[in-house]
């Protein structure tokens, strides 16, 4: 599920970088969609993996937060270039925290293991660069959102693949 995200933020990325004539609008509903989506699947991973899932209520919250901030700009997609980036800096931020949490509990089970450590300090920090140093050229505004969801996705993207293969390789009977 960790890759599929990755998919969806890269995806998300291109839209906005290779969107024709991209306004605050359509900006809104990309990222509205893409939030929502990664909520709902986080929230699905929390229910179906709780028995899994040492503390499946962090993936449960981050999926929340999403599903309330997709919604937020979807209810709401003429906000200004300024409040959709203070919209996303703040899920940023949010996501990166817990995904830093995550990361620091992985890396107990799998020493040395440090991709979803980098996943989440990109989050944060692409979440506290767009809170220190607002932009209210829309250009601007987009590539920054944009090149987010290009680095970003491609990270969960290279987490999924390391989890997938520290899952296999912790089945009994697997080669190594």
């Amino acid at each position: 599920m960790t890759a599929a995200r990755g998919v969806l933020a890269f995806v998300f990325g291109l839209v906005v970088l290779l969107w024709p004539g991209l306004d605050a609008s359509v900006l809104a509903i990309a990222f509205g969609v893409f939030a929502l989506v990664d909520g709902f699947v986080l929230a699905a991973v929390a229910a179906v993996a709780h028995d899994v899932l040492e503390e499946w209520w962090v993936v449960l919250v981050e999926g929340a937060v999403g599903v309330v901030v997709g919604i937020v700009a979807l209810a709401w997609p003429g906000l200004g270039g300024l409040c959709l980036l203070s919209l996303l800096a703040a899920w940023a931020v949010v996501t990166g925290v817990l995904q830093i949490e995550a990361g620091v509990r992985l890396r107990r089970l799998a020493s040395g293991e440090a991709s979803l450590l980098f996943a989440g300090g990109l989050s944060l920090l692409a979440g506290l660069v767009l809170i220190a140093l607002p932009k209210d050229d829309p250009v601007e505004v987009a590539w920054a959102i944009g090149v987010f969801g290009l680095v970003y996705g491609g990270l969960l993207v290279a987490v999924g693949d390391r989890l997938r293969r520290l899952a296999r390789a912790a089945r009994p009977g697997a080669p190594q």
